[in-house]
């Protein structure tokens, strides 16, 4: 029988690896360079660097409400988790922020693996949903905003497609 934390984690690979019902986070981003994701169509919209701040600031969120320890990054309103739409000419920068989404990402990996089902059930803090319901809400917001990528990816003509296989 597989459990609910099984079924989180494989549900991750999806999003984050697998290109399954939707293009996968990692397709998404694959190829894409520094003037790409400082791209902003008509400057009306995030760029794909800011959406990659924003969900590393909320998948990271996540694992300190899971682990019951305070985020560091204190916030005043959503809009500042986007941060800077990034530099076209820093090709580093936008390596390390890749680099920084995969080290959150392995460690929500970590951290869903050490859940157990009675764990999920649990509410994360005091007057708050389960576990449960805060990892399917940040999956399903990661898979919102993979779909924002993928757009702005074809607005700017950058998009090859999905690898499926």
């Amino acid at each position: 029988m597989q459990t609910v934390t099984n079924i989180f984690s494989d549900q991750l690979d999806m999003h984050w690896h697998e290109n399954d019902w939707f293009a996968s986070l990692e397709q998404a981003l694959d190829g894409v360079s520094a003037p790409e994701a400082s791209w902003t169509s008509s400057g009306k919209s995030n760029s794909i660097w800011q959406i990659v701040n924003h969900l590393i600031y909320w998948n990271e969120d996540v694992i300190h409400r899971i682990k019951g320890t305070k985020n560091p990054h204190i916030i005043k309103n959503n809009e500042e988790t986007f941060a800077n739409p990034g530099d076209p000419e820093d090709e580093n920068g936008w390596v390390q922020t890749l680099q920084r989404l995969n080290e959150v990402m392995n460690q929500f990996k970590t951290v869903i693996a050490e859940l157990d089902d009675e764990k999920l059930k649990a509410p994360y803090a005091a007057n708050s949903s389960s576990i449960e319901r805060l990892i399917s809400s940040i999956m399903m917001h990661d898979s919102y905003h993979i779909g924002q990528i993928v757009l702005l990816r074809k607005l700017q003509s950058s998009w090859g497609g999905v690898d499926w296989s």
